[in-house]
């Protein structure tokens, strides 16, 4: 019998990505240089044989995240065949269509250690183990010696074993979303954009306002506050902050900027000209008849982020800040602000940079936020340094 001759090396990653994450890119990065592939395809499940399909996010919704995470990348390669296929997604048939499709590859199918020890359950293992070579990459701490002698036995083939992957699940990224926590570095950056912006693993209260906000907001402002929310929720994370109404007060912090500004200033009941800030406290009161809010907390966090005050509580702080230094702000010290460890010196440091740029510009400070400044710890003659 002739060995056949092959020209190229493709792995194979399935699937639900629901979403797909970092480990995700780990493992296909891994078999690329242990196994010396040339490429390996990413290949979202339409409907997955073996378990239930989560929900959180469409078909549609999962192809747009693998695409983002694949960015840049050019031999991680993306592949929709499974979700234009009709039925569940069966790996035979999966690779059934590859070998077709590159007669001259030699295919590598990669599978964690759950998929390994269910292996003789699959829908025709001996024609996936045929068509591919099976590729484990274990849990962090998991033995699989048995599995892949079982499988080297029964059904002649060797498995190579990659090094473990890294301890991330799509469970633990959406039960993170859904419970305002953050999910930066579990999945790559633009998957991160992407699920913030969607509204994806929301709860349905989030979702609903989400969909409200963002008929009232023009596009920028709406992504503003989207990157508010989760810079807030990073923030909230590091100091101990309740994450959920910060989560609350973070994406409604702008809902009444694009109001008239008289319609601003009669909701706020500011008594001051000074019309920059009164869409804070106008967006305080738009927060609680509007959207439903009544967590005092949340609407005083809406109403003080634009001027701060005496007596701001740590979640005052954290909206306030995270206004200022989410990731498309660009002014002289506001990397000194996002390195700061410090939530107090953060505010106080930011603080002054406010009253510093206002001065500059107009000079119309609003009465609060030179209160906020001293009562935590700030005096005048400090500002001239900033």
């Amino acid at each position: 019998m002739v060995k056949m001759r092959f020209t190229e090396k493709i792995g194979i990653l399935g699937g639900t990505f629901q979403p797909v994450h970092t480990a995700h890119i780990q493992m296909a990065q891994s078999a690329l240089a242990r196994l010396g592939l040339d490429r390996v395809l990413l290949v979202p499940a339409n409907i997955p044989p073996h378990k239930q399909l989560p929900g959180g996010a469409s078909a549609a919704d999962r192809w747009r995240m693998v695409c983002l995470a694949a960015e840049g990348m050019p031999e991680l390669v993306p592949d929709d065949m499974e979700l234009r296929r009709e039925g569940p997604s069966y790996t035979a048939d999966t690779l059934r269509i590859l070998r077709e499709r590159y007669p001259k590859a030699e295919l590598f199918f990669l599978m964690g250690s759950d998929m390994l020890a269910s292996f003789d359950s699959w829908h025709k293992p001996q024609d996936v183990a045929t068509l591919a070579t099976p590729v484990c990459i274990p849990r962090d701490g998991s033995d699989d010696s048995a599995a892949i002698a079982h499988i080297r036995s029964a059904y002649g083939v060797n498995v190579p074993e990659l090094p473990p992957a890294l301890p991330i699940s799509s469970t633990e990224i959406r039960a993170r979303v859904t419970a305002a926590r953050p999910i930066t570095g579990l999945v790559p950056p633009a998957v991160e954009d992407y699920i913030y912006e969607r509204g994806l693993y929301q709860p349905e209260d989030i979702r609903a306002a989400m969909a409200q906000l963002r008929a009232v907001l023009d596009p920028l402002r709406f992504t503003h506050s989207i990157r508010v929310m989760r810079t807030a929720i990073d923030l909230a994370e590091k100091y101990g902050v309740n994450t959920e109404q910060t989560r609350w007060a973070a994406l409604l912090h702008d809902c009444a900027k694009q109001l008239p500004p008289e319609e601003q200033k009669r909701l706020s009941g500011d008594e001051t000209d000074i019309s920059k800030i009164w869409h804070a406290a106008a967006g305080a009161r738009l927060a609680e008849t509007e959207y439903g809010v009544r967590d005092p907390a949340v609407l005083r966090a809406i109403a003080l982020h634009t001027t701060g005050d005496q007596g701001m509580t740590d979640l005052d702080k954290i909206i306030y800040l995270a206004d200022i230094i989410e990731p498309d702000r660009d002014f002289p010290a506001v990397q000194e602000i996002r390195q700061e460890t410090s939530l107090n010196r953060a505010i106080l440091l930011a603080l002054g940079c406010a009253i510093c740029y206002i001065q500059k510009a107009d000079g119309q400070l609003h009465p609060a936020t030179l209160r906020a400044y001293l009562d935590l710890g700030g005096n005048k003659e400090e500002l001239e340094t900033f």
